[in-house]
């Protein structure tokens, strides 16, 4: 069993480039396994994965690297003993250090090689997160393969070039990788190093013990997941809509709190036969919000609807960012007449059975 850590900031492009590779690996007849792992409680790229057609297990109300390690093992145990998959993929929360996930499982006993550990970066936004967050990023990357200069549709030529040059100044060791996660030529790339034999692409992982960090305390974000149970009628045009301007509010008001703040926020609802997502991610110069619609089969839903969110961003107190989404989710539900209740989430740190493709 091969394993393949892929990692970066929350909004870096990891859930797309896992999307489009496991339909490349599923074309050549290879069998995949995928952990999927969120910070909050709410699992809303697993949704998304699991829509398209690519289920996933997930762990959620932690990181992998930190709270979940003990959980890991128990699910990539249970995974190479019954499912015996050529290649399993892991896809961390953006506030964890993949190196130290790969650490920890170089210490379990069992039999598993690694692919190089990839490390995506945002170019649109990399030097924002580095004002907002530099000893995060830095320990991100620092004994990462390949980072993948990921958007670089996105960002001018000027761009790329200032974050080529400091990444090659953080990471010296790291090989560059400039990308689109949306483009064939990414996708075989990635292919490539995942399956090749050749040594130049060997990770560099090794067994010594190494110090460990707290991730989440060198990042700087305050993130706070949940959901609302939603009553009444809500089309999928309306739910697109709705979604972006709860958005829009959000992220309005936290730029009040710090108007240089990095973060993603992110928020889905199924209506009709439709997955409804809406993503922000946002740097000092560069915020956009990006809408998904996913189809899948139509549900009954007895007229009740579940909307789940997660917003993670940089420099403000944890108690702001929970009453300014509150208060957007109470605003724009109550302006279009729906009642709603918010829900109560528990920790799902317990082990479930994996779901394997």
């Amino acid at each position: 069993m091969k394993v393949f850590i892929i990692g970066g900031f929350l909004g870096s492009g990891k859930t797309t480039t896992i999307l489009n590779l496991i339909h490349r690996l599923a074309a050549e007849k290879k069998k995949v396994a995928l952990i999927v792992n969120e910070v909050g409680e709410i699992g809303i790229d697993g949704k998304t994965l699991e829509i398209a057609g690519i289920p996933s297990k997930e762990l959620t109300s932690g990181c992998i690297c930190c709270s979940l390690t003990y959980n890991l093992k128990i699910t990539v145990s249970e995974i190479a003993e019954n499912y015996k998959p050529d290649i399993l993929i892991l896809e961390p929360t953006g506030l964890s250090f993949p190196s130290q996930i790969r650490d920890e499982m170089l210490n379990m006993n069992i039999m598993m090689s690694f692919a190089p550990v990839v490390t995506l970066v945002d170019v649109s936004r990399f030097t924002d997160e580095v004002k907002q967050m530099p000893k995060f990023v830095e320990q991100q990357l620092k004994e990462t393969d390949i980072i993948g200069m990921n958007k670089i549709d996105l960002a001018d030529d000027g761009k790329i070039k200032m974050v080529e040059m400091f990444l090659k100044s953080m990471s010296p060791d790291a090989r560059l990788l400039k990308m689109s996660a949306k483009d064939d030529e990414t996708v075989e790339a990635i292919y490539k190093i995942i399956t090749s034999e050749n040594a130049d692409w060997d990770s560099i992982a090794d067994s010594a013990e190494k110090e460990k960090f707290n991730s989440i305390e060198y990042s700087n974000v305050t993130t706070y997941s949940g959901a609302y149970t939603v009553f009444g009628e809500i089309t999928k045009p309306d739910a697109g809509k709705l979604l972006e301007n709860i958005i829009t509010a959000v992220s309005g008001d936290i730029g009040k709190e710090n108007p240089s703040f990095v973060g993603h926020i992110k928020m889905a609802v199924k209506a009709d036969d439709t997955l409804v997502k809406v993503n922000y991610t946002a740097g000092q110069d560069d915020r956009k919000i990006e809408a998904d619609y996913i189809s899948q089969e139509k549900e009954e839903n007895d007229g009740k609807y579940e909307l789940v969110f997660l917003a993670a961003v940089t420099n403000v107190k944890k108690e702001i960012v929970e009453e300014i989404v509150d208060r957007s989710f109470n605003i724009f539900l109550s302006t279009k007449k729906l009642k709603f209740e918010k829900k109560k989430t528990t920790s799902e740190g317990g082990l479930k059975k994996p779901i394997l493709l």
